[in-house]
């Protein structure tokens, strides 16, 4: 069967792999900090969301003309989170239904009001919940791939930032932010580390979303 002339493959020549293995296998991963002091702090994660404008914005900015992301899409990111959270973290979150209900209180009560800064309600939804800490996960871009895991027409595109509030002080801590296209190796050889861990295959972007996650919980130190 001839092969579509814009679909793109993982390179799969013996040399080139076992060269670039050699050359990139001892690339550093992203460094780990050190994990937040929780203590006897009480920890809640907030639903994904996909910031409208640049008010819903808790850091950098927003992505124009950027696609409506589906709500499946955001429910599907927060099971994903919760996930590497039970797998990847020591400490213990507030449940979702509570940020659920808690979004929806606050909501009806600031549109009774003036708008307020995003960093302002996600502190009053934290309150509601009763915790110190807010994990709040954003999702601004969201590109399924074009194709197989062994050939793309266009490859999976995830762009999010995950930050990390003080409820108490209404500041914001930290901010993990991941911004990836997946590459073939022919294109980006700096980025052989990650062809390998991902077998060689282009991935979906939900595996490429907990990628991101998985990152953001070294960097915040969760």
């Amino acid at each position: 069967m001839p092969t579509h002339p814009h679909i793109r493959r993982p390179a799969s020549l013996l040399l080139v792999i076992l060269v670039t293995g050699l050359l990139f296998s001892g690339c550093s991963s992203t460094p780990k900090q050190p994990p937040i002091p929780v203590g006897s702090l009480k920890l809640g994660v907030a639903d994904f969301t996909q910031p409208n404008t640049a008010s819903d914005m808790l850091a950098g900015y927003a992505h124009e003309n950027s696609p409506h992301i589906d709500k499946k899409v955001l429910n599907a990111m927060d099971a994903v989170l919760a996930s590497v959270l039970a797998d990847k973290s020591q400490n213990s979150f507030r449940s979702k239904e509570s940020a659920q209900r808690c979004l929806q209180l606050v909501h009806r009560r600031t549109n009774k009001k003036n708008k307020q800064s995003a960093l302002r309600t996600w502190a009053a939804i934290g309150r509601c919940m009763g915790v110190d800490l807010l994990i709040v996960p954003q999702l601004y871009v969201w590109r399924e791939r074009d194709g197989g895991s062994f050939g793309v027409v266009t490859p999976a595109r995830v762009v999010m930032d995950i930050f990390v509030l003080d409820v108490r002080n209404e500041s914001l801590i930290s901010r993990s932010h991941f911004d990836e296209t997946q590459s073939a190796l022919t294109g980006n050889l700096f980025e052989a580390d990650k062809f390998f861990k991902r077998s060689a295959k282009w991935i979906s972007a939900n595996d490429l979303a907990r990628e991101g996650m998985e990152k953001a919980v070294k960097e915040l130190g969760l």
